[in-house]
């Protein structure tokens, strides 16, 4: 099953780095400078990731004539912020859109290698149950879980979300994943509270203490996740590239997971790649999590940088700690 197209939708609200710079002192200099990050997008309170991931469903609806909801017969959304504890996004969405009930709806728990890891599950799926027409949404709204005040997480990320059309008839063929898991660094991206294991305390007059890991807001340890970043994400691409039996010469661009410029430069230096092959694409949304990858496919594809047989090597890593890594060959 392959790629056939890509719809993004982004919410109004734009967070530019003065605004964090008034919530949590980072320099907005420094922001732009190393995170590679000069605005992102944020919910607004009343709205949710269901909202936005239905506007990316209409915005594929609105570029693409030939779409028909109507023949979706997978619906998988990727996140670990759903709207409730339960029922899953996928449903909630499989409602609004007013889609027929014989379709799989299915949410999967994963943020910023989930991309990577819905292709080959879409893939799987498509190929054991006879279905032709999927559609894999994205949409992790992080700004619902961070503090304004942690520097560590309050200029990084941004909201997004995005539609995935997969069929026989795609341009973008899928191709053998590598996949891997730390879970002994699970703590190193984590939001404590709101599982079985630790229940919601939080109240409007309870605001945690800046340091305080034990809360309902997203704690983020940014040295460790560099270092798992530098030691996992090579060996993945060499692994994916085995499968694939391509060289990593051949490849002729490298979207990683938009996790920030500093991250992504530092890899680019580790695994000797030129500078004009790695994509970035965060500067004004921001790190979109599981959305970061197919985000930075839309703008390629937009500005008509795939072209011919483009192959393009997709990498995820973060929450988990997880990691998965892909080829994807393009032909247009």
């Amino acid at each position: 099953m392959k790629i056939k197209a890509i719809s993004v939708a982004f919410p109004k609200r734009v967070v530019d780095n003065g605004t964090i710079e008034k919530w949590c002192g980072l320099p907005a200099h420094t922001v732009a400078e190393k995170l590679g990050i000069r605005s992102r997008r944020f919910l607004d309170e009343n709205e949710t990731g269901t909202d936005l991931s239905e506007q990316a469903v209409l915005n594929l609806q609105k570029e693409n004539p030939d779409f028909d909801l109507s023949k979706i017969k997978l619906l998988m959304v990727v996140t670990q912020n759903p709207d409730f504890k339960l029922p899953h996004n996928s449903a909630l969405l499989q409602a609004r859109l007013g889609m027929p009930m014989d379709v799989a709806c299915f949410d999967v728990s994963l943020g910023c290698s989930g991309y990577v890891y819905s292709l080959s599950i879409a893939k799987g799926f498509m190929k054991e149950a006879k279905v032709d027409e999927a559609l894999i949404l994205t949409c992790d709204p992080y700004s619902k879980c961070i503090r304004k005040e942690n520097r560590e997480v309050a200029a990084l990320f941004g909201d997004a979300a995005t539609a995935t059309w997969l069929n026989p008839r795609g341009f973008g063929e899928i191709g053998l994943g590598d996949f891997g898991t730390d879970g002994l660094g699970a703590q190193n991206l984590m939001i404590r509270e709101g599982g079985a294991a630790n229940p919601y305390r939080r109240t409007e007059v309870a605001i945690p203490k800046e340091g305080n890991e034990n809360d309902s807001y997203l704690h983020m340890n940014g040295r460790a996740i560099f270092n798992f970043m530098m030691n996992r994400i090579p060996a993945s691409v060499a692994t994916c590239l085995e499968k694939n039996n391509v060289s990593q010469e051949e490849i002729d661009l490298f979207v990683f997971h938009q996790a920030s410029k500093y991250l992504l430069e530092n890899l680019q230096s580790k695994l000797g790649l030129p500078k004009e092959k790695v994509v970035l694409s965060m500067e004004h949304s921001g790190n979109t999590v599981s959305s970061s990858i197919p985000c930075a496919l839309k703008e390629l594809i937009d500005e008509k940088k795939i072209s011919g047989r483009t192959k393009i090597l997709l990498s995820g890593f973060g929450v988990g700690l997880s990691w998965a890594s892909n080829i994807v060959h393009f032909n247009k």
